[in-house]
C-alpha cells in the first residue's frame, strides 16, 4: 500500500528540437553516450520540419507548448541569420537556442573532425555524408566517426553545450 505523504522526486525533461532528422539523428547518438538517466532526466529529441529560424520557433511552440518541459532547446543551423524578435520570442517562451556552428550541423561535425569545413551547408553535407557509416538521419552512423573520446575533446560550444543538457540536468543552468 502506497504511504500517502511520500515526497516524489519530480523527473526533469528536456525537449530538443532539430531543424530536421539529420539534426535528430545526431542529437539522439549524443543521448546514447551522454544520457542522465541515473539522474531522472527524460531527454526527448524532435525533428522540425526545416524553414528559416522564425517557422522552425514557431511550429515548436505550437507543438509542444500544452507539454510541461522543464528545459526546451532549439538547434539551429548558423546559415541563417535569427531575427532578434524570434530571440526575443524563445526567451518569452522559455526556449533556449544553440547554433550549429560553422554554417551548420555538417559543418560543426567537419570541425570536430579537423576537417576544412566549405562555405555553404549544401557542401558541408556532400564532405560529411560520405564519411558516416549510413544514412545522416540515422543515429548509428555517426558512431565510427564520432567516438564519445573525440566528442569529450571537442571545444565546440554548441557541441559542448549539447552534451551538457543531455547529461547533467543541474548543470543546465541556463547558458
Amino acid at each position: 500500500m502506497p504511504r500517502r505523504n511520500a515526497k516524489r522526486r519530480a523527473l526533469k525533461s528536456i525537449l530538443i528540437v532539430g531543424e530536421g532528422a539529420h539534426d535528430q539523428a545526431f542529437v539522439e547518438y549524443l543521448r546514447l553516450l551522454y544520457d542522465g538517466r541515473e539522474t531522472g532526466q527524460t531527454v526527448r529529441v524532435r525533428a522540425g520540419d526545416g524553414g528559416s529560424p522564425g517557422d522552425l520557433l514557431e511550429k515548436m511552440i505550437k507543438r509542444y507548448q500544452h507539454i510541461a518541459y522543464d528545459r526546451r532547446v532549439l538547434l539551429l543551423d548558423d546559415d541563417v541569420q535569427i531575427p532578434q524578435a524570434a530571440r526575443g520570442i524563445a526567451r518569452r517562451h522559455g526556449i533556449e537556442i544553440i547554433v550549429s556552428s560553422p554554417v551548420c550541423l555538417e559543418g560543426m561535425l567537419l570541425n570536430v573532425l579537423g576537417v576544412s569545413v566549405p562555405s555553404t551547408a549544401q557542401s558541408c553535407k556532400s564532405t560529411l555524408h560520405p564519411m558516416l557509416d549510413g544514412h545522416p538521419a540515422e543515429k548509428r552512423s555517426y558512431h565510427r566517426c564520432f567516438p564519445q573520446s573525440l566528442l569529450d575533446q571537442s571545444v565546440n560550444p554548441a557541441l559542448g553545450r549539447l552534451r551538457e543538457l543531455i547529461s547533467n540536468p543541474a548543470g543546465a543552468s541556463s547558458a
